[in-house]
């Protein structure tokens, strides 16, 4: 009886370190404030995708986002009034991403952005688009901005993984999207199906 009650003492020991291992992998792989993948989830989920698009001879997609005037919300309505504003964006992103290998990451700050596996330039256009229409239809109020409430800057690009190009290649891609997007008035997505810096 004593080595039976040995035994299942280990076995339960075993089991709840397997359940501290899974949670503590999960902590790893999530952003602490909105609870969606953080940036190093997002870098290994774009590099597996990345090489599976490249076995496939498929497309891949990048979206990025910036919420608008950001700097202003924070400094009208303080630092926990802006944590609060990132939750929300976060699961108005999430809400318009319906298919179950795509992935919505924080990216850093304000910043957000999805890898879009086997997806073409309009089809994450599209995706954009109703992200957009989501962080506009929260409506939440910001004076700073032009039209009194927040909104979202995409930029989005799309390729075919080939050996001579690298994951980095297509962030740097979108994130230059995102950049004219800004500059054009922000609140609109970019496009672009070139990888190389203009």
């Amino acid at each position: 009886l004593a080595k039976v009650r040995a035994m299942l003492r280990i076995v339960a020991l075993q089991q709840d370190i397997h359940e501290a291992h899974r949670q503590l992998k999960e902590l790893s792989t999530l952003d602490g404030l909105t609870g969606i993948p953080n940036r190093r989830h997002f870098d290994e989920v774009l590099d597996r995708e990345w090489r599976r698009a490249m076995r496939q001879g498929d497309e891949l997609a990048i979206l990025m986002c910036d919420i608008d005037f950001f700097k202003l919300y924070n400094d009208t309505f303080g630092h926990q009034a802006g944590d609060e504003c990132l939750c929300k964006v976060a699961q108005a992103l999430t809400s318009t991403m319906d298919r179950g290998g795509d992935l919505l990451a924080r990216y850093g700050g304000e910043e957000f952005v999805a890898v879009l596996p086997g997806t073409s330039l309009s089809g994450a256009s599209h995706v954009a688009a109703q992200m957009r229409k989501a962080v506009n239809d929260l409506a939440l109020e910001h004076p700073g901005s032009p039209v009194g409430h927040v909104t979202a800057s995409f930029g989005v690009a799309s390729a075919v993984a080939m050996p001579e190009t690298n994951p980095q290649d297509i962030v740097g891609a979108a994130d230059r999207a995102l950049y004219k997007a800004k500059n054009a008035g922000r609140n609109r997505v970019f496009q672009t199906s070139s990888l190389d810096p203009e």
